[in-house]
């Protein structure tokens, strides 16, 4: 039985979404309607105006957001670095209408209205963000919402994780379900019997996996991290066997105890927010600009060679989930594949005229902009896989799966530095969680723009 996800960090992140957005409709006409209906000397006749610019100040609003990163937490955060936070912001959103629509515009906005705009923004974030911690709050109180945690192993650190975590009582939102592999017991802990660590969380529906073992069992601690590896949906951390000073840059501090994620690579909500509306957005007015290419396209193909338009073949994207990608058809469908599955190789008897060309200008991936709108995939990201291949790769390649942390893209880091077609599989997996853990808007722009350039014609394109 598929394991169900907790939602905690969605719904703080839908809760806050909501709050920042009447916070800042609020903010914007209230300072309007205190301008112009209030103070003296207010005509009103700037309405339209305030009307059309309350879009862009909701857009910006999110836009400094996410900047500061006022989406990020998985809990709730200090209230004085929060309200620092959103002040920032504030500024920032004050700056932004001084500079634009001040001095760029000859349409001018009253200055009294944006100064109390600056003042109401800060305010109604405020209220807005403490109603939404101190709901929060009762949340976690209530036992609303918690993590289920697995411990694998044993020794003096899982111990005193274990003893530090249960101190805290409540305000952890630490759930023990269980202790796997552990060959010295702790009391208050169910022992596990499962043949994998993959079945174990499984069976006791785990969202977090806390590994430890002592310096001498070597052996179970590899096993165990191996295994950890390959859990998507499943928060990972290893704890090493090292002094709580040691913990920096590459060791997460996990409730006060030192450990390392080992399977971190991943977008947080707020980036995946971003990179959706991106794609959306792009990927429309590609669809709308291509159309005319769309229709000759179809017709070369379908006068090519009997058979459909479209190719739909399965892949593989986001936590292991298996989609139906399109393509225009290059190949034949009278002519199976051999030797099971395989990347296809130069001179394929079975490719067509028209799509030796479409695959050499990966003008048969243009399709895929639909994969994009309807969600299965991403303008950027790495490149999607049969489920058959995955499953081979797996097991020859360490971390391989660690790619299916976010959507498969049409294009990616690794194919516009030439890891296109029957190349090393290995580089490409250390590309893709290059892109993954470096992932900035700014970086998809600039694989986009690298992809005219470099990714669309390669040699190794068959």
């Amino acid at each position: 039985m598929k394991r169900k996800e907790r939602t905690f960090e969605g719904y703080q992140f839908k809760l806050r979404l909501i709050a920042d957005f009447f916070s800042t409709v609020f903010a914007w006409f209230s300072s309007y309607f205190i301008r112009f209906f209030v103070l003296p000397g207010g005509a009103g006749d700037s309405q339209v105006l305030f009307s059309v610019l309350s879009v862009v100040a909701v857009l910006s609003t999110f836009l400094f957001l996410f900047y500061h990163n006022l989406y990020e937490a998985g809990v709730v955060a200090r209230w004085r670095t929060e309200l620092g936070s959103l002040f920032r912001v504030s500024v920032d959103e004050f700056v932004l209408f001084v500079v634009i629509y001040y001095y760029l515009f000859d349409m001018k906005i009253s200055r009294v209205a944006l100064v109390l705009y600056f003042f109401a923004l800060f305010i109604c974030l405020a209220i807005g963000r403490r109603i939404c911690n101190n709901t929060i709050g009762r949340k976690v109180k209530n036992g609303k919402y918690f993590q289920r945690t697995l411990i694998v192993g044993y020794g003096k650190r899982v111990l005193d994780y274990y003893t530090s975590t249960m101190k805290k009582g409540d305000a952890s939102r630490i759930k023990f379900v269980g202790q796997y592999l552990g060959a010295e017991k702790i009391d208050g802990l169910e022992q596990i019997q499962a043949t994998s660590l993959a079945e174990a969380v499984d069976k006791y529906s785990a969202d977090v996996v806390i590994i430890g073992f002592p310096p001498e069992d070597s052996d179970n601690r590899i096993l165990a991290t191996n295994q950890g590896i390959e859990l998507l949906n499943t928060k990972v951390f290893l704890l090493p066997e090292i002094p709580r000073s040691y913990a920096g840059n590459e060791i997460t501090d996990f409730y006060s105890i030192p450990a390392v994620q080992v399977n971190s690579s991943e977008l947080s909500l707020g980036k995946r927010f971003i990179k959706r509306t991106f794609d959306i957005i792009s990927c429309s007015l590609a669809i709308i600009l291509l159309s005319p290419v769309y229709l000759v396209l179809a017709l070369l193909v379908k006068l090519s060679s009997p058979g459909p338009v479209f190719f739909r073949q399965e892949r593989v994207t986001r936590n292991g989930r298996v989609f139906r990608m399109l393509k225009f058809r290059s190949m034949r469908i009278d002519m199976p594949e051999k030797n099971g599955p395989h990347w296809t190789e130069k001179d394929d008897p079975r490719i067509t005229r028209i799509g030796r060309l479409l695959r050499k200008t990966s003008l048969d991936e243009i399709p895929q902009f639909f994969n994009v709108l309807e969600g299965s995939m991403s303008l950027i990201g790495p490149r999607p896989e049969r489920p058959e291949l995955v499953e081979q790769f797996k097991k020859t390649v360490p971390g391989y799966d660690l790619r299916h942390r976010v959507k498969a893209g049409i294009s990616g880091w690794a194919q516009v530095n030439g890891l296109r077609g029957n190349t090393s599989i290995e580089d490409r997996v250390s590309f893709d969680l290059s892109y993954i853990r470096h992932w900035t808007l700014g970086f998809d722009f600039k694989i986009v723009i690298l992809t005219f350039f470099k990714g669309m014609i390669n040699k190794n394109a068959y």
